[in-house]
C-alpha cells in the first residue's frame, strides 16, 4: 500500500520540525555554563609540565659517573670517530682501533658498521670524562646525554621529575626528603624545585654561586622538553635488545 501525498508531506514537515527543535536544543545545551568550562578544561588539559620546568645544568659532571651504561648508536659511533679523528683509509681497522679504546660490549648483527657499541668507564667515571670534570666530547656526545633528564622514565609524571633531583652536597638535607648524589641512585643538581636550602657553615661563603633559593634558575619551555623526550624516546626504541631495555638501561 503506497501513502497519499498529503501523509508524505506531514510526515516530511514532522522531521523538520523535530530535527530543528533538536539543533535549537544541542545548541542551548552546548552554551550552559557546565558544558562550557568541561570544553574549555579538555582543550587546556597537557603534559604535567606544561608550564616548562626549571632547569640548568651545573657542570657538576655527576651525571657521567653514574653506575650505568652508555650506548652509541651505529651513526652516533661513526661521529664520535669523525670527531676523535679516526680517519684510517681501512674503516675497519678503524672501527677496531675505536673499539679497542673505547667499547666494552657489542651489539651486532654481523655488519660492523651498524653495531651499538657500550663505552667503557674510567675510573668509575665515563671514559670520555676529562680530568676537568667536563665531557672531551660535548659537541658530539650521545643522545642519551644530550637528552638527559629529559627522558620519558623521567617525564612520566611530577614525582619522577622530582625524585631525579638531588642537591649540592654541602646543602644540609638533615629532616629533610631531599638526598645527594650517589653512583648507583644518580640524580641531578640542576632540576631545581621550588625550595630554599641551608648551606652547611664551611660553605656558606659560596652560597650565592649556588642559588641556593633557586633565583634567576633558567626555565625549559614544554616545546623543547617535547623535544627531547621525543629523541630520547626513539633511540631508546631503536635499541634492539629487549632485555637490556627491561633489565639495565632504559631512557
Amino acid at each position: 500500500m503506497t501513502s497519499s501525498p498529503h501523509g508524505a508531506a506531514m510526515r516530511h514537515k514532522f522531521l523538520l520540525t523535530v530535527a530543528f527543535l533538536l539543533t535549537d536544543y544541542c545548541r542551548a545545551l552546548a552554551n550552559k555554563p557546565s558544558l562550557q568550562k568541561i570544553r574549555s578544561a579538555a582543550v587546556k588539559r597537557g603534559p604535567w609540565y606544561g608550564d616548562g620546568l626549571k632547569f640548568e645544568c651545573t657542570s657538576c659532571g655527576k651525571c657521567c659517573k653514574v653506575d650505568g651504561d652508555v650506548w652509541l648508536a651505529p651513526e652516533e659511533v661513526e661521529q664520535i670517530m669523525a670527531h676523535l679523528g679516526y680517519v684510517d683509509s681501512d674503516k675497519d681497522t678503524s672501527i677496531d682501533n675505536f673499539r679497542k679504546k673505547y667499547v666494552r660490549a657489542e651489539v651486532t648483527n654481523g655488519d660492523q658498521s651498524q653495531s651499538w657499541m657500550c663505552l667503557k668507564r674510567k675510573e668509575n667515571a665515563c671514559i670520555f670524562l676529562d680530568q676537568g670534570g667536563q665531557c672531551s666530547i660535548y659537541v658530539k656526545r650521545p643522545v642519551q646525554c644530550s637528552t638527559y633528564p629529559f627522558w620519558p622514565s623521567l617525564l612520566k609524571n611530577k614525582a619522577a621529575w622530582e625524585d631525579e633531583s638531588v642537591v649540592p652536597d654541602n646543602i644540609v638535607i638533615e629532616g629533610t626528603h631531599d638526598r645527594h648524589w650517589s653512583p648507583g641512585l644518580g640524580g641531578c643538581e640542576g632540576i631545581i624545585l621550588d625550595k630554599s636550602y641551608s648551606t652547611s657553615v664551611e660553605s656558606v661563603s659560596n652560597a650565592a654561586s649556588l642559588n641556593v633559593e633557586n633565583d634567576g634558575c633558567s626555565s625549559v619551555t614544554r616545546q623543547e622538553i617535547e623535544s627531547k623526550k621525543k629523541v630520547a624516546k626513539k633511540h631508546w626504541n631503536r635499541f634492539p635488545v629487549d632485555e637490556i631495555k627491561e633489565t639495565t638501561w632504559y631512557l
